[in-house]
């Protein structure tokens, strides 16, 4: 009995102490639909890019470990205005694709748009879906 006691104790603590997790998905897409930009986030306390992947000039740039084009986050900011992500190639020798989204919110409506840049590709605009 004392053993089932002691597990449940520490089950019960190791759940406690996991720390919260607030993740959404950031949709983007080109007015043409030639270009998507998919990402889960986490926003506590700093942006953090969990997973996602980009689709543009018609290659497919991913984070996952596997991806052919693999990329990975450089540097990620969100103020509540302005959400910017750079990311690298997997040895952060170059930028491989800049994301910059500008965001509105007015009463209960929200509005996201901005610019996809992938370095010697091209650049282009996105609306983005309400998270």
């Amino acid at each position: 009995m004392r053993v089932w006691r002691a597990f449940l104790v520490a089950a019960a603590l190791g759940v406690a102490v996991q720390p919260a997790r607030a993740t959404s998905n950031i949709s983007c897409t080109s007015p043409d639909g030639s270009t998507s930009v998919d990402l889960v986030v986490g926003r506590l306390p700093v942006l953090g890019i969990v997973n996602g992947s980009l689709v543009a000039g018609g290659v497919t740039y991913s984070l996952d470990d596997s991806a052919a084009n693999r990329i990975i986050v450089g540097q990620a900011h969100d103020d509540g205005v302005a959400v910017r992500v750079d990311f690298t190639d997997p040895n952060v020798e170059r930028v491989v694709a800049s994301l910059h989204l500008f965001s509105a919110f007015e009463n209960d409506r929200f509005a996201q748009a901005g610019i996809l840049n992938v370095t010697g590709v091209g650049a282009w605009p996105l609306v983005c879906d309400e998270p």
